[in-house]
Order: structure tokens, then C-alpha cells, then sequence
């Protein structure tokens, strides 16, 4: 069975806000079957479905309907990983979003942004294509809380949109959605989306945004403590599933050219392509342990074009199949205890 996959970092702020509830995330962790571990790996993939149940017992347990729209309001842009990096270097508010719409998919399969205009009128549409998750409120409430997040980032806070649709029934109180997106907003709607004017698509990215490459920066010596090893495999990790994993996008995300990058990492005895070789290595690893991802997912999420490159260099790193990896992991689980 195949699971679609979304990015653990869209539980970021999930656990500190049941614990202001007076609940411990770990029981419905438990309950919601969802390996807490997975969590310990920033930009990881887990089960969609897990997630959302995880969202819905949230909702549940604090007796608040609208969690989606609360859990969204703690989470900013680095919750989206590799296209965090790949906006830092766009100028207008339409580039911004149509990388979103374009690669998307690095961060939650089976749910498409589509960018659209109108006339005077854009729509940015979310569509999921994973009904038992795309049809309930708290998948709803939560991408569209972020999609206006996401907007309003590059737009500026002053920036509200002409109006705002849900596909699901309207709520007993209204008042959350009235106070969060401060617009029109209508329920029962054939699409999920937000409608705005499309002339800030041409507009340049707002100035607090245009600052995001500085923040990376910043972000990366602090969690790293300035080891520049560490930020280097950071980066790599986040872009590896996408077309900025070169040396010349890493080095300017961390704020070196390429040369002076090279330079830096020869003097510690590496290079850029022995980063990459390892990070690959030890993702493997981490993903392959887990039932969840089919070799064919983590193919792409290591970067590669085609599953018979992963399976060569599978094999050069642990002298077997990945395949084989996988039958002796779970023989060995199966095997019961001395």
C-alpha cells in the first residue's frame, strides 16, 4: 500500500499548543498510530492521513473546530522547507507563488496549488486529490490559513484578500474565520481558495520578505552554531529533492560565492560532492527504515532522476539492494526475541 506523504514540518507549533491546552501530544500521537520519532528529522515525510488524524483529534481533544486556522497562525515560512530557499531569490510577489504552484509537491503529495488569473482577479486554488484528508475541515482550514499566511508574507500584513471559499459546511461560530482572514469568506464553495487583485502578482516582494535570505542565514549559524559542515549538509538536505542542490545555490544560500565555498571546504578536508554523497547516504537510511516510503519516493527524495541511479549507489554504500535492505530489516523485526 502507498501512502501519500506530507512534510512533518507542517506540525511545527502541534505539540506546544496542546501542551497550552493542558494536553500531552504524545497520547494522541499514540493514538493517531504516528511515530513520534519521525519528528526528530526536520523536512521529513509522513503518512498524510496519520497527519490529518493527528489535526483532528487536536481539534477534538481542545474542543476548538478551527485548529487548522490556530496551528497555521504559529507557522511561518521556514515550515516549508527547500521552497523556503528557492523563493529567497525572487523579486516579485508572481514568481514567489509560482514556485509554490510549480513545487509544491516536494512538501505534500496529492494536493496542487493552482495560480490563476482572471481579468482584474487572481485565484490561488488548492486542490487535493486524497478525499479521506482533502474533504475535512482541518485539512481545509489549515492549507488555506497558510496559503493566506504564505501570501501575506510576500504581499506585506496590510495585504487582504477579495474573499475567501471553503468546500466544507459552514461552522456553528463563524467568528474565528471572520477574525483570521479579516474578508468575505464563503462557505459550501465548489473550491478551496483565496480571490485577490491580480496587479500584486507584478508588484515586488514585500521588503520584510526580500530580507529572507539574511534570515536563512542567520537561522542556519544559529541552530549550527556557525559549523559551517553542518550548515552545508542543512542545505543540502533541504534542497536535494529539488533543482537547487548545486554548489552555486547552497553557497549563495549561506551566503559565499561557489569559489570561496570550495575554498572553505577543501581546507576541512571535503568537498561539496562529498556532502552530498553523505547526506544522501544517511537519508537513506532514515527513510528505508520506515514502511511508508516506497523506493521510488525516496529515489526522488534523495534527488535522483531515475530509481536505478539510487539503487547503484545503494549498493556502493552497504553492498546490497535496496530491496534486499528492506527484506533483511523486516525479517529481522519479524524474528521473535531470545
Amino acid at each position: 500500500m502507498h501512502y501519500p506523504l506530507i512534510s512533518n514540518n507542517f506540525l511545527e507549533g502541534y505539540s506546544e499548543l496542546l501542551a497550552e491546552g493542558g494536553i500531552d501530544a504524545n497520547a494522541l500521537f499514540h493514538k493517531a498510530q504516528f511515530d513520534s520519532h519521525l519528528l526528530r528529522w526536520p523536512d521529513t515525510l509522513v503518512p498524510f492521513d496519520q497527519h490529518n488524524h493527528l489535526l483532528m483529534l487536536a481539534a477534538e481533544r481542545l474542543k476548538c473546530p478551527h485548529f487548522g486556522l490556530a496551528l497555521a497562525a504559529r507557522q511561518g515560512l521556514s515550515i516549508f522547507g527547500p521552497l523556503a530557499v528557492m523563493v529567497s531569490s525572487c523579486t516579485t510577489v508572481g514568481q514567489a507563488l509560482n514556485i509554490f504552484s510549480n513545487h509544491i509537491s516536494l512538501m505534500v503529495q496529492t494536493v496542487e496549488l493552482k495560480l490563476e488569473q482572471q481579468g482584474p482577479l487572481a485565484q490561488l486554488t488548492i486542490v487535493g486529490h486524497f478525499d479521506r484528508v482533502a474533504s475535512t475541515t482541518t485539512f481545509q482550514d489549515h492549507a488555506l490559513a497558510l496559503a493566506y499566511e504564505l501570501v501575506r508574507i510576500f504581499c506585506g500584513s496590510q495585504w487582504l484578500p477579495r474573499a475567501v471559499y471553503f468546500q466544507h459546511q459552514a461552522p456553528v461560530d463563524v467568528k474565528p474565520y471572520a477574525h483570521f482572514f479579516h474578508s468575505p469568506i464563503g462557505f459550501n464553495h465548489t473550491h478551496l481558495a483565496l480571490v485577490f487583485d491580480a496587479a500584486i502578482l507584478e508588484t515586488s516582494i514585500d521588503s520584510d520578505a526580500r530580507l529572507l535570505p539574511q534570515k536563512l542565514r542567520r537561522y542556519l549559524e544559529q541552530r549550527h552554531q556557525d559549523d559551517l559542515l553542518k550548515q552545508v549538509r542543512h542545505v543540502i538536505a533541504l534542497t536535494l529533492p529539488c533543482d537547487e542542490c548545486q554548489i552555486e545555490s547552497v553557497a549563495h544560500t549561506i551566503g559565499y560565492s561557489k569559489r570561496t565555498l570550495q575554498r572553505r571546504l577543501s581546507a576541512l578536508d571535503t568537498s561539496f560532492q562529498q556532502l552530498v554523497e553523505a547526506v544522501r547516504r544517511t537519508q537513506a537510511t532514515h527513510y528505508i527504515e520506515h514502511p511508508y516510503y516506497r523506493l521510488t519516493d525516496i529515489s526522488v527524495l534523495l534527488g535522483y532522476s531515475e530509481l536505478s541511479a539510487f539503487t547503484r549507489s545503494f549498493k556502493r554504500w552497504f553492498g546490497v539492494s535496496p530491496q534486499r535492505w528492506k527484506m533483511t530489516k523486516r525479517q529481522t523485526n519479524k524474528a521473535p526475541a531470545s
